[in-house]
């Protein structure tokens, strides 16, 4: 699958249910030595003048449960 592709689909996640949206606004974070995929990121919110921004979210690839037509299914573990 090419990274255009992956761009292409929404994320969703399975524990909460939540829409995540595209994940062409998405990174992803990959081992150079192996070339495996190590986790999506998910840019933060900026505010106004840089008030109320929030950092990056780094999903684990292990979170990852499906990757399907139209969605990427994901499972965010509870902190």
């Amino acid at each position: 699958m090419r990274l255009s592709e992956l761009s292409r689909k929404e994320l969703v996640d399975l524990q909460g249910g939540q829409f995540w949206g595209p994940a062409g606004k998405a990174d992803l974070l990959i081992d150079e030595s192996t070339g495996q995929i190590k986790s999506l990121v998910l840019a933060g919110k900026y505010g106004f003048f840089g008030f109320g921004a929030t950092e990056e979210l780094f999903i684990p690839w292990s979170d990852v449960v499906k990757v399907g037509g139209d969605a990427i299914i994901i499972s965010i573990k509870a902190e």
